[in-house]
């Protein structure tokens, strides 16, 4: 395939539309003389076709091979990939498959093909335009015509097929448009007719377009080629972000350029809406993708099936619910449910569960990839409008089956676990010690040393009257016991929720997981405790974790209080700051107080050697004159350069004024700056980071609901596939006569055309 600009295809019709073609459609006034068009086909385009037009079998790989030549062509040389598998000559060259001896050709391609199902080729391509002779793209005259599409080209494009009927699937075989067919063109050109000749005239409809420019963008990278199948491998992650990204088969291609005229006609000549394309997308998939609510409507009435799932294991809702797009989860959702009754100005509706609801209905396990799921746990503002309507009617029923009893049951064995962790550290009591005296002859002194046993936090002995000591037991193995069920129930949860989710979950919730890690310095405390008869130390690395388990168990009141509308959007406004706005913001200030505290360093150690030099020679001044190095160590000097940031900025000007260095001038300057960097700018930079952060999250009145909904399928996690599926009967019904589907019922009264109240049943 060439790679210049004159190509010889080039002659016949150019870029521009010029050519010798062209050059005789201007200059033939009977443009409708069939028999002198033909005899230029036979001298202009029979030299350009394999076997004058009957059409050659070329292997897969050797297009693949070409293709992935192409693309390394375009790439740096550390992103080239070989194409992965072999190749070999091919066996076909010598065969006439026209011959009337050989009619079993087809079974015997089926059978080099590995007796692959249905009559379609995998390893072998029918060509019929030379591959040497093609355009820059890989095109051949056909397909410059379709593209240029004008009245005179089509009616060309129109003959040229009845000429020579197998082109009709001839294909642009380079890495940006390879698999593109006559039939995605003329689709891509809004023209029906054309769309209709093709198809009446055997046009392909399971043609597939892999090229680079029809890939989401953030695949372009990831394709990889192998030798063994045609298709592209791609990384499956992919956000299904690509203006052109229309799903490969014609059908979703009508689909997303929203040709409905097309996509009828491609359904009456047998196209399947329900083939997946690499990513595994169907037609309705493609609709989710490119927000076309009336198109994906037509698609499901001819024949679009909704259950089927992507390679990420996404159902066409699921999608939607994924990309937060309402407007198209709202019109499945109306495409999937079902009308029991209707009684005047009432009608209830049934909602499958499936793929809806957190819970399966059979096994009681959590999915992951449910809408309830994908909408609670998304990232974007745009999902909070999904907590209206069939998800908040859910939630509310999981939170009135076991949600409140949970919460309250859980905040209750907080409450006790924490009264108890604190009474055992309010209660701790140093008394029993051994007391030393040592006397001195030279003046007569003595001195007195109290010397601590090292194991003083085993005695539980009691001052009469008193019972501090056996109430810190008591509390110590209420605190320690309560550790360590909540951990064994925690490893009950994970082997049963899985790694993967139980991952998900406690990230969730940074509160949550302190807690739990708390729980674990608890039980650690314990082997320590008994350690410390080895080491004094032991009882130092004791108190110790007990401050961080003290620290880390009490942020858990930020889990109940996430539920809450009036305090759970500032519980949020909490974690963005730390996590988005403060931790920019260090990074900045960091490299400042780094800087800053060499420079202030330097600078004191010059007025420290200043002041002993002159220390003899200049007159006594009073003490609070004199210099005084209050930088002695660079770590000593950064926390000066913080304690300067938050206003302690007095002694440090003060001895850089008493300093009689000659570098005090350019410390003073330096002083200068620093305020004004870092004490008044950063500052107020990182104050107005979090007012927009504070705004930004007050403007979505219902992330209260997300919290709310985040704390239920976390209590739903730790429950039991058995309590799942009992919760799940209380708030279902079953949907017909199979008892094993359930179904949310949802009754509305219509008050006007436009509205209706919603009750839950």
């Amino acid at each position: 395939m060439p790679n210049h600009v004159n190509s010889a295809v080039y002659t016949l019709i150019d870029n521009h539309g010029n050519g010798v073609l062209t050059r005789w459609l201007r200059n033939n006034k009977n443009v409708n003389n069939k028999e002198a068009l033909f005899k230029l086909f036979d001298k202009i385009v029979v030299p350009f076709l394999y076997k004058d037009g009957k059409g050659k079998f070329i292997p897969v790989s050797e297009l693949v091979m070409l293709r992935n030549k192409q693309r390394n062509a375009m790439l740096g040389t550390l992103r080239r990939k070989k194409g992965r598998g072999k190749t070999g000559p091919n066996i076909l060259d010598e065969i006439d498959i026209n011959a009337k001896s050989n009619g079993d050709f087809r079974k015997a391609l089926k059978i080099l093909d590995g007796c692959s199902s249905g009559n379609r080729a995998t390893r072998y391509r029918e060509l019929v335009w030379e591959i040497s002779e093609r355009g820059t793209m890989g095109e051949n005259l056909l397909h410059m015509c379709l593209l240029h599409s004008t009245d005179k080209l089509k009616y060309v494009a129109r003959e040229l097929i009845f000429r020579y009927p197998k082109l009709v699937n001839d294909i642009f075989i380079s890495e940006e448009y390879y698999g593109l067919s006559p039939l995605h063109q003329a689709i891509v050109n809004e023209d029906v007719q054309t769309v209709y000749f093709l198809l009446r005239n055997g046009a392909d409809v399971r043609q597939r377009c892999y090229g680079s420019f029809f890939c989401c963008e953030d695949q372009k990278a990831s394709r990889t080629d192998s030798l063994e199948h045609e298709w592209v491998d791609l990384d499956p992650s992919t956000k299904y972000v690509g203006q052109m990204y229309w799903g490969e088969y014609p059908m979703a291609f009508a689909a997303c350029a929203k040709q409905y005229d097309c996509f009828r006609l491609l359904k009456a000549f047998k196209a399947d809406p329900n083939l997946k394309d690499t990513n595994g997308n169907t037609v309705l998939h493609m609709t989710v993708i490119h927000n076309l609510p009336e198109m994906a409507q037509l698609a499901y009435e001819l024949g679009g099936k909704l259950s089927i799932k992507n390679n990420l294991g996404f159902t066409p809702m699921a999608l939607s619910a994924k990309m937060a797009n309402k407007q198209m989860f709202e019109l499945i959702l109306d495409l999937e449910k079902e009308t029991l009754w209707t009684y005047r100005d009432t009608i209830c509706h049934a909602y499958p569960l499936s793929g809806i609801d957190t819970v399966d209905e059979i096994t009681g396990h959590l999915n992951s990839y449910s809408i309830l799921s994908l909408v609670v746990y998304g990232e974007s503002s745009r999902h909070l409008n999904f907590f209206e309507g069939l998800l908040e009617d859910i939630l509310e029923r999981k939170w009135e089956s076991f949600g409140r009893k949970r919460l309250f049951l859980s905040l209750t064995s907080y409450l006790i676990y924490l009264v108890a962790f604190y009474i055992a550290f309010m209660t701790r009591e140093i008394r029993k010690y051994r007391k030393t005296t040592t006397h001195t002859s030279y003046n007569d002194t003595s001195s007195t040393m109290y010397n601590l046993p090292q194991c003083y936090l085993w005695n539980y002995e009691e001052r009469e009257g008193l019972y501090y000591q056996k109430t810190r037991m008591v509390c110590e193995i209420i605190a320690f016991t309560f550790a360590l069920i909540m951990s064994g129930l925690e490893l009950k949860e994970l082997m049963q929720s899985g790694q993967h989710r139980w991952r998900k979950m406690t990230t969730a919730f940074p509160e949550k997981a302190l807690y739990k890690l708390s729980l674990q310095i608890v039980l650690v405390m314990m082997p320590i405790r008994l350690s410390c008869i080895y080491h004094e130390n032991m009882a130092v690395i004791e108190n110790v974790l007990a401050i961080i388990s003290a620290l880390f168990s009490t942020v858990h009141f930020l889990f109940y209080c996430r539920g809450l509308k009036f305090v759970g959007p500032f519980v949020i406004m909490v974690y963005k700051i730390i996590v988005g706005d403060m931790f920019r913001f260090f990074l900045i200030y960091l490299i400042f107080i780094i800087s800053f505290s060499q420079s202030f360093f330097i600078l004191f150690l010059s007025c420290e050697r200043e002041n002993i030099v002159n220390n003899g020679t200049t007159t006594i001044v009073s003490q609070e004159e004199r210099f005084e190095n209050i930088l002695q160590t660079p770590t000593q000097t950064m926390m000066r350069m913080f304690l300067m940031s938050v206003g302690e900025f007095s002694a440090i000007y003060k001895n850089i004024h008493y300093c009689k260095s000659v570098l005090a001038t350019q410390g003073k300057i330096m002083f200068l700056i620093y305020e004004l960097l870092v004490t008044v700018m950063l500052l107020n930079l990182l104050i107005a980071m979090m007012t927009r952060t504070y705004e930004k999250i007050s403007e979505t009145h219902k992330e209260w609901k997300r919290q709310w909904a985040q704390v239920i399928l976390m209590i739903e996690q730790s429950l039991t596939p058995q309590e799942r599926l009992m919760c799940l009967l209380n708030y279902s019904r079953p949907l017909k006569a199979d008892k094993s589907q359930r179904g949310f019922l949802v009754r509305k009264k219509l008050q006007h055309k436009y509205s209706s109240h919603r009750t839950k049943i």
